[in-house]
């Protein structure tokens, strides 16, 4: 399916989530540790049409003991959200932060940071623009282990600069080495942010954070990455407002900031 445009692509990715969405609650249920303490993180900004539709998936979770948080960093969508929200607090637990984007993508680490002194032990970060299954945290859970990052979206950087999509390598099966996991649609032991070493970062870091977190679990603690196997996953970002299109306008680039942490000694 690969050969087919994008736009068809998704088509028939998202008409086969539909249908396994539809039998989700008849799956055998997997088996992990129900008395680990689980938060959910979604992030909102600029595209808060988006978040219908991860709250509905999220409802109908066959695993629902967690707490999903919401950290809204615009402030002229905040009646907006809130009202979206309201029609799920029956179904779940939600709580919603209103706060500025000045911490960019370590909003999603300052809040991990309080949640891990409250007593939460696992976190799960979810990009707006990601669409997922009805299975999703169940899976997830089955596959989290402690001192451990897990991402669907991993990489192998092959000792390369960051500049070529040919020289990295996409790790889609378990076992493999994985340099880089995106924040996006990943599972950690949320005790990684009780570390204040993490928080004593490049500048740079802000725009970049799932490299940074990468390196610091990997290099710095020693803690596992691995691919995150959930399937039925349809990754978005292909809009005006994709992380990945504001870095390329920032002073520091991804291939200068790789650059930067190797000269640390990550071995990637």
């Amino acid at each position: 399916m690969q050969h087919l445009p994008a736009r068809i692509r998704v088509f028939f990715s998202t008409r086969k989530l539909e249908r396994a969405n539809k039998t989700a609650a008849n799956e055998p249920k997997l088996e992990f540790d129900r008395s680990l303490k689980l938060a959910v993180l979604l992030l909102t900004w600029k595209r808060p049409e988006l978040l219908d539709k991860a709250l509905e998936t999220l409802a109908i979770q066959t695993y629902g003991d967690f707490t999903l948080f919401i950290s809204n960093a615009n402030e002229e969508i905040t009646e907006l959200v809130d009202n979206k929200v309201a029609k799920y607090q029956e179904k779940m637990e939600i709580k919603v932060i209103h706060t500025s984007n000045d911490r960019k993508g370590f909003r999603r680490f300052d809040l991990s940071k309080k949640l891990h002194a409250e007593g939460y032990d696992v976190m799960m970060f979810i990009d707006d623009d990601v669409r997922f299954s009805a299975r999703y945290v169940e899976v997830a859970m089955s596959q989290y282990e402690p001192k451990s990052y897990k991402s669907w979206w991993a990489w192998r950087l092959n000792g390369k600069p960051y500049k070529n999509p040919e020289d990295r390598t996409r790790v889609q099966s378990l076992n493999e080495r994985v340099d880089y996991c995106g924040t996006g649609v990943s599972i950690m032991d949320i005790s990684i942010f009780s570390h204040e070493a993490l928080f004593d970062h490049p500048k740079d870091a802000l725009h970049i954070e799932d490299l940074w977190l990468s390196y610091f679990a990997d290099h710095v603690l020693g803690w596992k990455l691995e691919y995150l196997d959930v399937p039925n996953v349809i990754l978005g970002g292909g809009d005006e407002v994709a992380l990945y299109l504001q870095i390329q306008d920032q002073p520091t680039n991804k291939e200068t900031f790789v650059e930067g942490l190797r000269d640390r000694g990550w071995k990637v």
